[in-house]
């Protein structure tokens, strides 16, 4: 009996590490503006975004409507205390710092994961 709780312990706790390393896909995201990355300038607009893991860091790639790579940005990452255990992820979109940035923000069980792209 001992040891069914602890493999179902095991397996529960095992859920949020798994869903961490699988590509969250956020589907088609509208940038309200023009932005900038990596000196290269991109129309307002849909674009498909997906959260993966690359050499063990996060990092968001950003492709056009035909699903093309456009080019990825490295994830800033905050552990939150509180997250629970499930393995839902909410998404949140909005212009920050006056409006100077756009940011996607990605809650996971434990963690915000945030990427950042400077509105022209």
């Amino acid at each position: 009996m001992k040891k069914f709780i602890f493999l179902v312990m095991l397996a529960l706790f095992s859920i949020p590490l798994l869903t961490q390393t699988q590509d969250m896909d956020l589907k088609s995201v509208n940038f309200p503006q023009a932005f900038i990355q990596a000196g290269k300038e991109y129309p307002a607009g849909e674009y498909w975004v997906v959260l993966t893991t690359k050499d063990g860091q996060p990092l968001f790639t950003v492709q056009n409507a035909q699903k093309e790579l456009l080019f990825e940005e490295l994830a800033i990452v905050i552990d939150r205390k509180g997250g629970g255990t499930g393995s839902s992820f909410r998404v949140k979109k909005a212009l920050v710092t006056k409006q100077e940035y756009f940011r996607i923000k990605v809650t996971t069980p434990g963690q915000w994961l945030m990427g950042y792209f400077l509105v022209k």
